[in-house]
């Protein structure tokens, strides 16, 4: 079946003097054919020649007839829209790619930030940085997100992974409590990464190291005084 898409109307309805012209020059030219065949079944060679140059003659005649009332098409064909409707979609397409883009990174950039604003809510109101055995998963579940939603948003808004992130949570602990809580002060680093959520020395030094870009005795020199 041939559908006709609302180009091809356009098309049409723009040029339709054009394809009025060819569509009854093609529909003589099947009624001459098919009365010369007609006339040699029944006549034969009688009046063939002369019966022939009237059909061609009135061909002739309409065709110069309907040129006469329309001398537009002396000018030739415009085929108006043809070229133009394409150049148009393909412009179209450009300018409308870009927004579709912006507006869907907008959408995105949304969500991330919806998801990070309740990851936020969940640590500074529960703590649960401090869990040495925190994970991905215990958290997703119980914020009801997806673990890959949380992964993503931590990578494309802070360029942190999920242990990062964490542990930047842990770090910022340390430092208040070394700060405004005099018991911190005397505490050695095993002890301030411990109590901070880290499971070991060695993770506190190279979570600190990654983050602060100093050795964590340096990094609380400042807050342990």
């Amino acid at each position: 079946m041939l559908i006709i898409s609302p180009v091809s109307k356009s098309f049409l309805l723009k040029n339709r003097l054009i394809v009025f012209w060819l569509t009854g020059d093609l529909v003589l030219k099947i009624i001459v054919l098919g009365c010369h065949i007609a006339f040699n079944i029944i006549y034969h060679d009688h009046i063939q020649t002369l019966a022939r140059d009237f059909l061609y003659a009135g061909e002739f005649a309409i065709m110069a007839l309907f040129l006469f009332l329309n001398p537009r098409l002396l000018d030739g064909p415009y085929l108006k829209g043809l070229v133009f409707q394409h150049s148009h979609r393909e412009i179209q397409e450009k300018v409308d790619a870009p927004m579709y883009f912006e507006t869907e990174k907008s959408r995105i950039n949304v969500k991330n930030k919806s998801i990070l604003e309740k990851l936020d809510r969940y640590f500074e109101s529960e703590f649960i940085f401090l869990k040495s055995n925190i994970s991905l998963n215990l958290v997703a579940q119980s914020l009801k997100i997806k673990p890959r939603l949380i992964r993503i948003s931590l990578q494309e808004e802070l360029d942190f992974s999920f242990t990062d992130y964490v542990n930047s949570w842990r770090i910022q602990y340390a430092e208040e409590q070394c700060r405004d809580n005099p018991r911190w002060k005397s505490y050695k680093i095993e002890v301030i990464a411990t109590e901070s959520g880290f499971g070991t020395r060695q993770s506190f030094n190279a979570a600190v190291k990654k983050l602060k870009g100093v050795s964590p005795g340096q990094h609380f020199a400042k807050y342990l005084n």
